[in-house]
């Protein structure tokens, strides 16, 4: 499934989707908030929260226009990551 199906289904629309890739092959690489969120596996809203707490980056296109690179928005989230220590004996 990819990233435009998947947010096709979030908004209901998954009878009639749009293609994904254009004929020279190129993916879409700027989602939305909902589409990001159907990506990611959270809701809008943790997206709103990440973004207020200045987790992951966005692309201010207008006042009411935001998108998102999934690339850059998994490197940002990375650094949350929380490694496990192995425990000393």
């Amino acid at each position: 499934m990819t990233v435009l199906d998947t947010a096709n289904e979030v908004r209901g629309a998954s009878k009639i989707s749009a293609p994904s890739q254009s004929s020279e092959g190129v993916q879409k690489r700027l989602l939305s908030k909902r589409e990001l969120a159907a990506v990611l596996g959270v809701s809008t809203r943790t997206i709103e929260n990440w973004l207020a707490q200045k987790r992951i980056p966005q692309l201010r296109l207008s006042a009411r226009l935001t998108r998102f690179n999934l690339a850059r928005v998994e490197s940002a989230l990375a650094r949350y990551e929380v490694k496990e220590i192995a425990r000393a004996s």
